[in-house]
């Protein structure tokens, strides 16, 4: 089974923080996009993917970086807010074939070399990895049925605050080839799904752009113990991409070693200023 993933991945590089928070390691807004871009394409380099920016009225510099990647097109607009980008990223989605897995990225996310390897063979063997029985005296899982039934949404980061004990509570855990994947019910934007699932809960996911808020998405679509007609959505463990801000590192990945690299391989390329 080949799997086709649409990239879509909202840039603006005229703020630097929605929440006034500090970047990672200290760089600016360019810089930052420019890390999560390099990573996230180096990620996908040996499988089937396609590339489209949404640009919120990008600066040159950008616009000059994306045209040294192949197989990417840059839709650069003059939207003004993050909410109409998302809107405009998820009409995008909408006309993605059904298949095809889409992943909305924003643009300060790091990933590691081998997230999409995790997240590729989860997918392949998702049927298998997220299968729940009810037989014996399994009685919750009678009640919610088999969760491989469900559609899957994947959240590639594993943020700190689910370990802290006000945070914590029941979820599932899976077991894949490569790592461990949680069951969670709030994310940010930044998830990968089908198409076909984007579309079954367009309503839900337009609701949510505006805002734009996370709450809406989170409430509105994620499967919860007793919850029906939603989606699974999962984190890795450890995560295969951070939020590139002080404070919401994914635990125990060097995140500074993989930026560190992605930075060489800007500076081979000659696309990164200090």
């Amino acid at each position: 089974m080949n799997i086709k993933f649409d990239i879509l991945f909202r840039a603006c590089d005229k703020v630097e923080s929605v929440h006034n928070a500090k970047r990672l390691f200290g760089m600016n807004k360019i810089q930052t996009i420019k890390i999560s871009f390099i990573s996230l394409y180096r990620s996908l380099e040996n499988y089937d993917a396609k590339f489209t920016i949404i640009g919120d009225d990008l600066s040159r510099e950008m616009l000059d970086f994306f045209e040294n990647f192949d197989s990417v097109k840059v839709l650069n607009g003059k939207y003004g807010s993050a909410a109409k980008s998302l809107k405009k990223q998820l009409e995008l989605a909408y006309k993605v074939p059904d298949e095809n897995w889409v992943y909305l990225c924003e643009d300060d996310y790091l990933h590691t070399s081998y997230s999409f390897q995790y997240i590729e063979e989860l997918i392949l063997s998702k049927d298998h990895y997220l299968a729940t029985s009810g037989r014996k005296k399994n009685y919750l899982n009678k009640l919610i049925g088999n969760l491989s039934n469900l559609p899957l949404i994947i959240h590639p980061s594993d943020y700190p605050d689910r370990y802290i004990p006000y945070w914590r509570k029941p979820s599932f855990i899976f077991l894949s080839k490569y790592c461990h994947w949680r069951q969670i019910t709030n994310t940010t934007h930044t998830v990968l799904l089908e198409a076909k699932t984007i579309k079954k809960f367009k309503d839900e996911f337009q609701q949510s752009a505006v805002g734009p808020s996370d709450t809406k998405l989170s409430e509105k679509v994620y499967f919860r113990l007793f919850s029906r007609g939603k989606a699974l959505c999962i984190s890795p463990i450890q995560g295969l991409a951070t939020h590139m801000q002080e404070g919401v590192l994914s635990p125990l990945v060097d995140w500074k070693e993989c930026s560190d690299a992605n930075i060489q391989k800007l500076k081979e390329l000659n696309i990164w200023n200090d």
